[in-house]
């Protein structure tokens, strides 16, 4: 659903095009000393764009977009080797560089044959655990499910083990459900295997055939030997926490940079020194523990641009997906994005 917000930015860059300022900007010394980080996540395999619009995209929206790169005139770049530019200041006109989170199995299948067909570096910042865990992802998963069964009010005593209904058709309906689903394996800490009993259970009580989700390996992690073949093709594996998550405990914090960079240096052969915080979340203490884990930098969800004074380990990125109008991705290539105020950030409060 298109929100007021979003009708008035399209409005607005609609009108800043129709002058010419979309040229003009990409064109300008402002838009060529800075460097527009592109933030990608899930391709969809089926319908997972109509289920997450703002975190998924389908294949034709995600070509339709690199296609676009080509006719706005952008260099696209590896990150390293762009922001290396950035600080000698040799960086290309419209520099680009894309970047994928996550590592699931979609980007293998749908993404990258398209980048490798253009000519396009990635980075792609991968969690490990279900890497070699083979199955979904259990939150995302649990909601997909439920967003499946949207035509419908259901009980899943089996499930939660709770005697109550939950009305699929409202969204409030699945946020209670959810929530059923997730304090148990919260509070008990579920193991992966307690939590992929659990998925089986939901799908089976909504008549989802999940079976066939998993050998399509929806919500799924690439395996390692997948891991291991794109890199050899010349994906750039980098960071992401071990298990998708950033502890406030520095110990703890600490081990899941140190679990993700041994199975990545495992599979890749090299040692990843760039870092995207899960879920885009960040706080101040957390420069710290990367700094001394040698990370060279750090990407955020917060849109916006980089440029010589960004600090290295808070890097805005535009997050594209199947919510992203033509227009809209047109204004950020360009720098015309930029110029019209944000407020959003996933800094911690």
């Amino acid at each position: 659903m298109t929100t007021l917000s979003q009708r008035f930015r399209s409005q607005a860059f609609g009108a800043i095009r129709a002058t010419g300022a979309f040229r003009s900007i990409g064109d300008s010394r402002w838009r060529g000393r800075r460097l527009l980080i592109l933030g990608y996540h899930g391709v969809a395999l089926e319908d997972e764009h109509e289920w997450d619009p703002a975190l998924y995209i389908s294949q034709p929206r995600l070509e339709s977009q690199l296609l676009a790169l080509r006719s706005a005139g952008c260099t696209v770049l590896p990150l390293g080797e762009a922001l290396a530019a950035i600080e000698d200041g040799s960086l290309p006109p419209r520099s680009v560089a894309i970047t994928f989170d996550d590592g699931s199995h979609d980007f293998h299948e749908r993404a990258f044959p398209i980048l490798q067909s253009l000519g396009l570096p990635v980075m792609v910042y991968l969690t490990t655990y279900y890497c070699d865990y083979e199955a979904p992802v259990f939150k995302p998963m649990c909601n997909y499910l439920l967003w499946k069964g949207r035509d419908r009010t259901v009980a899943l005593t089996d499930v939660t083990g709770r005697n109550q209904s939950f009305d699929l058709r409202t969204s409030d309906g699945r946020a209670q459900a959810l929530s059923a689903l997730f304090q148990p394996a919260d509070r008990e800490h579920y193991s992966g295997a307690d939590k992929q009993h659990v998925v089986e259970r939901l799908a089976a009580a909504l008549g989802i055939d999940f079976g066939r989700l998993m050998a399509r390996r929806i919500l799924q992690i690439m395996r390692p030997s997948s891991v291991q073949q794109l890199a050899a093709a010349g994906v750039d594996f980098q960071l992401h926490t071990h298990r998708h998550r950033a502890p406030l405990d520095r110990d703890l914090f600490m081990k899941e940079i140190e679990e993700n960079r041994t199975r990545i240096q495992q599979l890749t052969g090299k040692r990843p020194s760039h870092f995207c915080y899960p879920s885009g979340n960040y706080r101040a203490e957390f420069l710290t523990w990367l700094e001394e884990n040698e990370v060279v930098s750090g990407v955020t969800c917060d849109p916006g641009f980089v440029n010589a004074r960004s600090h290295r380990l808070l890097l805005p990125r535009f997050v594209a997906a199947e919510c992203v109008s033509p227009l809209v991705f047109e204004a950020w290539l360009t720098g015309a994005a930029d110029w019209l105020p944000r407020r959003r950030t996933h800094a911690y409060r």
